[in-house]
């Protein structure tokens, strides 16, 4: 690509930027081959578990979902784990990405979720009304992020929720998490941080980043997000920061150390949701969460 400016950078730049990076051989054979502990991902387990249960209790019947970008299909599969009855559509736009999902269904024995290519945009501007959108780390993939909220506010049901988790906050360019994470890192990492930290070091230089991954060259300033989302009628029932991914160990020391890189939204249309509700809904969240993180006001 041209751009050598990460501002500079159109969302039609990062679609076709991830377009080229999961449509590459290398990148999808990481994924074919990727085995990740048994609780990297554990907060997926107890929010959806948490937001599937109110769902279910509000709407009175079997929750229609998708995961949305959703790629080889972590946050589908941790949904159907989490609600057997719920119908699930996991969405991308890479069919390599979606073929890897489909091997891991079959040998999992996982049926249910409907497997669609397509860019976000596109299907949401024909999709049905959902009681549940899922943003698995991926709103960090969009420049403006707000304008694909917006459109999937506009294909939630009456008490529909968006839940959007595991994307970076503005931490992840802060000199203790940086120290922390190449102190963590293998070998061949370690040479990618100090490639990354030299390039960002070197203002004459064309920057070296991942287009595709946009936002985590600065990571997100999830508080003006959440202050944004109210002006398209989205009311923000819960948002916390965490330390995201990894063996539970390292979790858990990072959020001893208040490393809470990452961040996640539970996001509802106005009015639909009370405080007693909500309230309910963050207690269970704490009481299920095996290590420390912090709710946002």
């Amino acid at each position: 690509m041209a751009v050598e400016k990460w501002e500079d950078c159109t969302e039609e730049d990062i679609l076709q930027a991830n377009i080229e990076k999961y449509d590459n051989d290398h990148i999808v054979d990481f994924y074919k081959g990727l085995e990740e502990p048994r609780y990297a991902y554990i907060e997926y387990e107890v929010v959806f578990k948490a937001v599937t249960e109110m769902l279910e209790k509000k709407i009175g019947r079997s929750l229609q979902a998708v995961d949305l970008c959703g790629g080889a299909g972590r946050a589908a599969f941790v949904l159907r784990a989490c609600s057997p009855d719920c119908r699930v559509a996991l969405v991308d736009l890479s069919e390599k990405m979606l073929a890897i999902a489909r091997d891991r269904m079959s040998k999992q024995n996982i049926e249910g979720i409907d497997l669609i290519q397509a860019d976000a945009f596109s299907f949401l501007d024909s999709a049905d009304k959902y009681d549940l959108i899922v943003l698995s780390s991926a709103i960090h993939h969009f420049k403006e992020p707000l304008n694909l909220l917006q459109s999937a506010a506009a294909r939630l049901s009456e008490n529909g929720i968006i839940i959007t988790i595991a994307d970076p906050t503005t931490m992840i360019k802060s000199k203790r998490y940086e120290i922390f994470r190449f102190l963590i890192a293998s070998g061949y990492h370690k040479k990618e941080i100090i490639k990354q930290m030299f390039s960002r070091s070197n203002k004459d230089s064309s920057l070296d980043f991942d287009m595709a991954e946009y936002q985590t060259y600065m990571g997100m300033d999830d508080q003006e997000l959440v202050r944004n989302v109210r002006d398209i009628g989205l009311s923000p029932l819960v948002h916390f920061r965490y330390p995201a991914g990894g063996e539970l160990g390292k979790i858990r020391i990072m959020s001893y150390f208040g490393l809470y890189w990452a961040f996640g939204l539970i996001l509802g249309k106005s009015g639909n949701y009370v405080p007693e509700e909500i309230d309910r809904l963050k207690q269970e969240i704490k009481e299920e969460m095996p290590y420390k993180f912090k709710y946002m006001e």
